[in-house]
């Protein structure tokens, strides 16, 4: 009897180990359970990325001062939400021009998770230089612009947004207004 009693504890104990391996492995292999959450792992805010390109024009430059950056969020509270630029200052200023098949990081950070429909960035100054020199002040309408894209943050998860800013070089030439084509995707797989 003390020999099955000896026996019965080496297969429990086994069972056990084998139990907290097969656990270990499904928690290391990535496998999503929702209803599983642990919360010291998953975190409670989503992170936004938002890269910023350009598509060639007829310009030598086009830089643009870009004071703040908000993401608006509807449903529950509809709010916008104030977002950090990467260098940490409290500004961004950028030749468009310079981004051309290149990205920059704009904005990383961690907001609540929900549904968002647009950014706006604030621009306080921007100024164009076309190829024969000539140097020109523009003026921004109503000193922000509005990019338009619909995108879902969710707790624990990296969401990437690439803004392409295109000049509108005719509408610079003409009235001196930063008027941009605008275009938002979401990335994935980056």
């Amino acid at each position: 009897m003390a020999e099955d009693k000896r026996h019965a504890g080496i297969y429990g104990a086994a069972g056990i180990l084998v139990a907290m391996l097969v656990i270990a492995g499904i928690v290391t292999s990535g496998i999503n359970f929702p209803s599983l959450r642990l919360p010291s792992i998953v975190s409670e805010r989503g992170t936004l990325v938002i890269k910023l390109t350009d598509a060639p024009v007829d310009l030598e430059n086009l830089f643009v001062n870009i004071s703040r950056l908000e993401a608006h969020r509807v449903g529950d509270g509809e709010t916008w939400i104030d977002l950090s630029f990467v260098n940490g200052t409290s500004w961004v200023y950028v030749d468009i021009l310079a981004l051309e098949n290149v990205t920059m990081d704009l904005s990383i950070t961690e907001i609540s998770p929900g549904n968002y429909t647009k950014l706006r960035m604030f621009v306080t100054s921007a100024n164009a230089t076309f190829e024969d020199g000539d140097e020109i002040e523009l003026t921004v309408p109503s000193g922000k612009i509005d990019v338009i894209v619909h995108f879902e943050i969710k707790a624990g998860e990296t969401t990437k947004l690439l803004v392409d800013m295109q000049a509108d070089w005719v509408a610079i030439s003409h009235s001196r207004r930063l008027r941009p084509v605008l275009k938002a995707t979401i990335l994935s797989g980056e």
